[in-house]
């Protein structure tokens, strides 16, 4: 098994501002991670959130929706 059996999907998020509507990177650092592999360190019992860290260390909370299984 791949120590990173995830793939990240999410592309971008809209945020509706008052008079604009922004397209963003789902992340703070501007970089799309479309398609780069990462891995589930936590994932919530009640809910569909998980804590993803991806192959730099980079790690974030999110909903496991956006991700998807590495095909073998």
């Amino acid at each position: 098994m791949t120590e990173f059996p995830y793939v990240w999907t999410w592309r971008t998020r809209t945020w509706a501002l008052p008079g604009v509507t922004v397209r963003v990177p789902w992340f703070g650092d501007g970089v799309d991670r479309a398609g780069v592999r990462c891995r589930v360190v936590v994932r919530s019992r009640a809910g569909n959130s998980a804590l993803v860290e991806f192959a730099d260390g980079f790690l974030v909370v999110t909903s496991r929706g956006g991700l998807r299984r590495v095909k073998a």
